[in-house]
């Protein structure tokens, strides 16, 4: 009997040095970092708009560790750029109460369609009610797909300064 007779018959594998898996890994892993920052804004806080019920400010990602200041009735919107934080809420609900769950936001074009890399941002709505001080506070664990968070990269605190 020939030796093709013995190969399993259909697609054959194709060869693929050792190399090129490290190097794959590598890129993955670039692509990870780069997926944290996505859209975050520049400038803190974000801006300000009129709604039924007051103004609207949105605070992003580079709104960690910074005081943002609201008025009695006022909306805030926080806008973390990862699905991978935990909102732990408000520090103080009596002066800035959590609206809901955190809910997904749509997908960047911008954050390639690769399981886990966690760069979809996510949204959490909040209300200040009373004047005073609370701080929102999220963490995460994972910064990507098998990246763990070294520091302060798995911490986030926004101070709302509500008067």
């Amino acid at each position: 009997m020939p030796p093709d007779s013995v190969r399993p018959r259909g697609r054959r594998r194709a060869y693929r040095p050792t190399l090129l898996r490290p190097m794959a890994g590598a890129a993955v892993a670039l692509l990870m970092a780069g997926c944290g920052t996505v859209g975050s804004a520049t400038g803190s806080p974000g801006p300000r708009a009129s709604g039924p019920g007051g103004a609207v400010t949105i605070a992003r990602d580079d709104a960690n560790a910074q005081a943002v200041h609201v008025g009695v009735g006022d909306r805030l919107e926080l806008i973390l750029s990862s699905d991978y934080w935990r909102v732990r809420g408000s520090s103080a609900p009596a002066v800035l109460r959590q609206d809901g769950p955190t809910s997904e936001l749509p997908r960047p074009a911008t954050c390639p369609k690769i399981p886990g890399l966690g760069c979809t941002p996510e949204q959490t709505s909040f209300t200040a009610r009373a004047p005073g001080t609370a701080v929102i506070t999220a963490s995460r664990t994972t910064c990507g797909e098998a990246l763990r968070c070294v520091g302060d990269r798995g911490r986030f605190s926004v101070t709302i300064v509500v008067r």
